[in-house]
């Protein structure tokens, strides 16, 4: 008895965990979408157990339902940050210690994994020095974006109040080491 119990509250590892939403199911690149979003969400343990409907937008990057299960990607500008970001919105509000705000999202979101930061975030400062063209961002810069993220969450966490100041003057920081770096022939 106690084994068929544990087994029926399992989560059924077979289920769809990103489903797509009506629309998205007749877009050309539905595939694509859902295979995004489906990587990135290996990386929010927190969402386990729920299924996330994903819909198109043309009106932004991305939106979200602030603690709800349901997102919104514009495939032509779709990237894994933006994929993290809306899905940082799904976990405000529920009580897991993620503030509300654009800018928090951003950090939050920056901290999950440095595979996640292909794209400048669209909220915290990031100099543009320190990305590629077309706001791509470089594997070191991603590994940089995901220490400085971390290293402020963790300041947060020890009652630090301006943790979103602290990761911008961070970045402006090394921006101008990497300025530093090009003079001196070094980077």
């Amino acid at each position: 008895m106690q084994l068929e119990l544990d087994l029926l509250s399992r989560p059924n590892r077979r289920a769809p965990r990103v489903v797509a939403s009506s629309v998205l199911r007749k877009h050309r690149l539905r595939n694509d979408v859902l295979r995004r979003v489906d990587y990135v969400r290996r990386f929010f343990p927190e969402l386990d157990g729920e299924t996330i409907t994903v819909g198109l937008t043309r009106a932004a990057s991305g939106m979200a339902v602030i603690g709800g299960s349901r997102i919104w990607l514009n495939p032509s500008k779709l990237s894994y940050h933006t994929i993290a970001h809306e899905l940082i919105h799904l976990l405000q509000l529920r009580d897991l210690g993620i503030p509300s705000g654009e800018k928090a999202c951003d950090v939050f979101s920056l901290a999950r994994h440095w595979t996640l930061n292909d794209d400048r975030p669209s909220y915290v400062r990031v100099p543009l020095a320190l990305v590629g063209g077309g706001n791509t961002v470089p594997e070191t810069v991603a590994r940089v974006l995901f220490e400085v993220a971390n290293e402020a969450l963790a300041r947060r966490a020890s009652g630090q109040r301006h943790y979103i100041a602290f990761f911008e003057k961070e970045m402006e920081t090394k921006r101008a080491e990497k300025t530093i770096a090009l003079r001196a022939g070094s980077y």
